[in-house]
């Protein structure tokens, strides 16, 4: 997977097991959805600069608006959704609780075709 490469290659180890989220980029995107106040995204995305990179973007935001407006800019590979209809009704106000078990449900199939065509 060159999408796991590149998380190597930007992050350090992934870090990863099914159950518990660990590593640089798993701490960074828990972070990212965490500190972001309100309804918002967190976001591991292609920089400008071709490179991975993590933000959080507020409401509807993303990094395809650019950094005038979303504060972050690049083209996405994932996106976590920290608004509350995406885990109220499981987790009420446990967002952290929400973000460890995320993991469990990401597309890496879906991720690695965004990185692709991210990266070319």
């Amino acid at each position: 997977m060159l999408l796991a490469s590149s998380i190597d290659g930007g992050f350090g180890d992934f870090g990863f097991t099914p159950s518990i989220a660990q590593g640089a980029l798993t701490t960074a995107l828990v972070e990212a959805g965490t500190n972001q106040f309100g309804s918002g995204w967190a976001w591991l995305y292609v920089s400008s600069g071709k490179k991975l990179a993590i933000g959080s973007t507020a409401n509807q935001d993303s990094p395809i608006m650019g950094k005038e407006v979303a504060g972050i800019a690049g083209k996405p590979v994932i996106g976590l959704d920290v608004w509350e209809h995406a885990y109220y009704l499981n987790y009420q106000s446990r967002r952290p609780d929400y973000l460890a078990a995320w993991w469990n449900v990401v597309d890496w199939d879906a991720a690695e075709a965004n990185f692709a065509k991210a990266a070319s």
